[in-house]
């Protein structure tokens, strides 16, 4: 890739889009989202092109549309408050609702952006993308072990800094006011 060939280059594209595409469609259950996602990364990779070395071209593709899958997924986050500008007939209590979770979301989300990249990427992976640890060992080329002593240092880390307000979360659950 280095070279900088445009046959090269295509026959790359031609024989792994396809694949990188499936791969994100399946995980974001966004077909328009998954192609810009693909097209942006060969974008990324033909631009590059003079100063990347890539040993394993399949694996470095999937890493980088796991981990453009993963950003889409935290910018997607926000999403929830403009549909409660859009739909006004919903309650206050529905609203504060949404608030608060969107809180706790935010609070998550940037604690899990303090993790090292491969814990982090484990960790969104098995609890947002919903894979099991065997997919992701596989998917990492790591073994099963690693991926689970991984989610156990992130759960644990997790509950030493932020299990006080887990507690609170469940009590305003329970005090707040029924629809």
């Amino acid at each position: 890739m280095a070279i900088g060939s445009e046959l090269a280059f295509n026959s790359l594209y031609k024989r792994y889009w396809e694949k990188a595409y499936v791969t994100a469609a399946r995980k974001l259950d966004d077909k328009e989202l998954a192609k810009e996602i693909v097209h942006d990364i060969f974008l990324d990779l033909w631009k590059r092109r003079q100063e990347l070395v890539i040993t394993h071209f399949s694996a470095y593709l999937m890493k980088a549309v796991n981990f453009r899958i993963i950003n889409a997924l935290i910018q997607k986050k926000d999403t929830f408050f403009f549909d409660i500008l859009e739909n006004p007939q919903q309650s206050f209590y529905e609203a504060d609702l949404a608030i608060r979770e969107k809180e706790l979301i935010d609070l998550v989300s940037s604690w899990i952006e303090v993790l090292p990249e491969k814990r982090r990427e484990i960790f969104v992976k098995h609890y947002f993308l919903h894979l099991t640890t065997e997919e992701i060992a596989s998917s990492m080329e790591i073994s099963r072990k690693t991926v689970q002593n991984q989610l156990s240092l992130s759960i644990q880390y997790l509950r030493a800094h932020y299990g006080h307000l887990l507690s609170l979360v469940i009590l305003l659950e329970h005090i707040s006011p029924k629809k």
